[in-house]
């Protein structure tokens, strides 16, 4: 009998953690969770160490999102930022081009290009938008990466380098060109990092190239897939 007393609390228990979870917020949550397996009782306490979660809950959903996909490479990470500091040789200026300059190989190019040709040629949509969410997710972390060394995020952009093409075959060419610039730019900015003496910087710098190449070289290599596998597209 007092088995069963035992088993039936154990149901209910887990029936009202389930309640609770429907009714009220995600820290709530966490800090009743907290407060009731384990000997802390102290709930500021528990407070500060739900605050040392990332804050950015959607940044996280977002990299799970591309990563789950087949057009990041979900092997090589971003690196933290939380040491990230100006002053170790390191500098801002390297990354506005390849961040939103108005050229044919930035980041925002890049958006603006493959969001506009997965409207114009459904016979690419698919692989444009999923190229196009992770060119975001770069021009989101290079933004967080500029900041974290004090430099500027400006407004101003022209999108005349913005091409779509004439037909799906073009709009892959395109993006075959537009690849293969973005890789030879973040190479060049590697080179001057990997010049500089070893430090936190450095190779946190290091480590989202390293992210960076790999993904615009996974695009590179898609765009020439579709290529091979579509010789009869029009041209």
């Amino acid at each position: 009998m007092l088995c069963l007393f035992i088993y039936l609390f154990k149901i209910f228990h887990s029936t009202f953690v389930c309640f609770v979870c429907l009714h009220v917020e995600k820290d709530s949550i966490l800090l009743f969770y907290l407060l009731h397996t384990t000997q802390m009782k102290n709930s500021n306490e528990m407070r500060a160490l739900i605050k040392q979660r990332g804050t950015n809950q959607l940044d996280d959903l977002t990299l799970g999102l591309v990563n789950a996909m087949k057009y990041s490479h979900a092997d090589i990470l971003y690196p933290d930022f939380g040491d990230v500091k100006p002053g170790e040789g390191v500098e801002p200026e390297w990354f506005y081009d390849i961040y939103k300059g108005t050229n044919n190989f930035s980041e925002l190019t890049a958006i603006h290009q493959y969001i506009s040709q997965e409207a114009l040629f459904d016979e690419v949509g698919e692989l444009m938008m999923g190229i196009a969410l992770v060119e975001m997710k770069h021009m989101d972390k290079l933004g967080d990466f500029i900041l974290a060394l004090k430099g500027e995020v400006t407004q101003e952009y022209d999108t005349k380098y913005v091409s779509y093409g004439k037909s799906a075959r073009e709009a892959v060419q395109l993006g075959i060109e537009s690849e293969t610039n973005t890789i030879a730019e973040y190479n060049r900015i590697l080179n001057k990092v990997q010049a500089l003496p070893v430090n936190k910087i450095t190779v946190i710098a290091f480590q989202l190239l390293s992210k960076l190449i790999a993904d615009e070289s996974l695009h590179l290599a898609l765009f020439q897939q579709w290529l091979t596998d579509n010789p009869d597209a029009e041209k």
